[in-house]
């Protein structure tokens, strides 16, 4: 059987990715697209959990705020790439019924 590299590298046994210490850059969205698209997260009971770190110690409440908007417009975006209109559009509520956690490290 021959074997392709997302074969090698994504088990699609995983149920939970965990993001921790990355921008969430428009640049990776490519990325995500290929991860999300290949493990189906809006068919499949995959939980994404995203880790941050307080950088601007004093000024919690913006560095939550701008991983907020980050997570939030990497799934809007990955939403749009669906075939499915109606399920790219759907996307956070269904994974927050599932599970979408921010939380800081």
């Amino acid at each position: 059987m021959k074997s392709t590299n997302e074969d090698r590298f994504l088990d699609k046994t995983i149920t939970e990715i965990i993001f921790y210490g990355h921008s969430l850059s428009e640049a990776d969205y490519a990325y995500f697209q290929s991860v999300f698209d290949y493990l189906d997260i809006y068919s499949e009971n995959i939980v994404l959990k995203f880790y941050y770190t307080n950088y601007l110690m004093p000024d919690m409440e913006k560095v939550r705020h701008e991983m907020t908007v980050a997570v939030r417009k990497l799934i809007h975006n990955y939403g749009a790439t669906m075939d499915n209109k109606e399920k790219g559009n759907n996307l956070l509520h269904k994974l927050l019924g599932v599970e979408l956690k921010l939380d800081k490290r």
